[in-house]
């Protein structure tokens, strides 16, 4: 592999996501990135003065998008119905 490739891949892993990337990457809203951030669900960079702006770094989308794996879902339990003896119903 030659210098020139291995220097653009690192670049790729390290260049920093906008809140669009991240968006596109996972195919949610803009502003369902926006309610994890805030609920700090996902690692995010703050750039600059101010409020700034807000970046993320690709391990950590790929990290959290690991996070959301569910293996297995459990069968629900059958429902009870409970009778409840004060109450008539018309069809009793």
């Amino acid at each position: 592999m030659s210098r020139r490739r291995k220097t653009s891949e690192n670049n790729d892993a390290q260049r920093l996501l906008n809140v669009t990337d991240v968006a596109d990457l996972l195919s949610i809203s803009q502003s369902l990135v926006y309610q994890l951030v805030e609920s700090g669900k996902i690692p995010f960079l703050r750039i600059g003065n101010g409020r700034g702006s807000i970046r993320f770094q690709s391990a950590d989308v790929t990290a959290y998008l690991d996070s959301c794996r569910v293996e297995k879902v459990e069968p629900k339990s059958p429902s009870i119905r409970l009778r409840l003896k004060h109450v008539r119903l018309k069809n009793d």
